[in-house]
C-alpha cells in the first residue's frame, strides 16, 4: 500500500470514529474540539486528525470559528422545518428531468433499485441493540438515495446546495431514538418515490416526495424537541 493510500485510509478511520463519537454522545453538540485530545484518543498524529476534521467541517458536522476553534455542530428543533422545506423545494423542482433521466438510464435505475432493496434489508434487520455502525449505514443509504435523485436533475448547483444544507445532519443526534417501524416506513416511502418515477407519473412523484418530507420533518422534529426538554 502506498503512503498516500495509507494516509487516506487512516483519515477515513478517524473520520468514522469522530462521527461515531458524535452519534453516541461522546462528543456533544456545542462541545469544543481539542485536537490534541482526539490525537490521544485515536492514537494518531495531528495531521490525519486535522484532515478528518476538515472533512467534517465541509459536511457541516463540525463548525470552525476563526481564532476560537472548532465545535460540534448543534441542530435545534426549529431548524428542522427550514431544512426539510428547502430539501423538498430541491426535490420538486426538476421532477420532469429526473423522471426522464432515470427511465432512460439503466445504470441509475439499477443503482436506485439496489439502494432501496439493500436499505430495506438493513432497517428490517435492525434492533434497539444494533451497533452505531448499522445506524450510520442506515442513514448513508438514505443520503445516497436523495443525492442520486437530485443528480438526475442534471443541475450540479442544486446538488451542491443539497450538500451545503446537509439535510441529514440530524442523523448524528437521534441514535436509537427512532423506531424500527419509522425506519422501515421511510424506506417504503423511497420505494413509492421510485415506483412513481418508473411509472412516469409526475403527480404521483410529487405527492410521494411531499409525504416523505412531511413524515420525516414531523418525526425528526419531535425527537429533537424531546431531546431539548430532556
Amino acid at each position: 500500500m502506498s503512503k498516500a493510500s495509507q494516509k487516506s485510509t487512516l483519515v477515513d478511520i478517524i473520520y468514522d470514529n469522530i462521527r461515531k463519537d458524535i452519534t453516541q454522545g461522546v462528543l456533544l453538540p456545542g462541545q469544543n474540539i481539542n485536537i490534541q485530545e482526539l490525537s490521544e484518543r485515536y492514537g494518531a498524529s495531528l495531521t490525519p486528525i486535522k484532515l478528518a476534521l476538515n472533512r467534517l467541517i465541509s459536511e457541516k458536522i463540525i463548525e470552525n470559528f476563526p481564532r476560537q476553534g472548532m465545535k460540534v455542530k448543534s441542530v435545534q428543533a426549529d431548524e428542522i422545518d427550514e431544512i426539510f422545506d428547502m430539501r423538498l423545494m430541491l426535490d420538486l423542482y426538476y421532477t420532469k428531468e429526473i423522471i426522464t433521466t432515470i427511465n432512460y438510464n439503466e445504470v441509475i435505475r439499477e443503482e436506485l433499485s439496489r439502494n432501496v432493496a439493500e436499505h430495506l434489508e438493513i432497517v428490517t434487520d435492525m434492533t434497539p441493540d444494533s451497533s452505531v455502525d448499522a445506524y450510520i449505514q442506515n442513514y448513508n443509504y438514505d443520503y445516497k438515495f436523495h443525492e442520486l435523485f437530485l443528480k438526475c436533475s442534471g443541475n450540479k448547483k442544486i446538488v451542491d446546495m443539497f450538500h451545503y444544507i446537509n439535510p441529514f445532519l440530524y442523523s448524528n443526534y437521534i441514535f436509537r431514538r427512532q423506531s424500527k417501524e419509522k425506519n422501515i416506513a421511510g424506506v417504503k416511502e423511497h420505494e413509492a418515490i421510485l415506483n412513481a418515477i418508473l411509472s412516469e407519473d409526475e403527480e404521483a412523484l410529487k405527492e410521494a416526495l411531499t409525504v416523505h418530507s412531511y413524515n420525516a420533518k414531523r418525526t425528526i422534529g419531535l425527537i429533537l424537541k424531546v431531546n431539548e426538554i430532556l
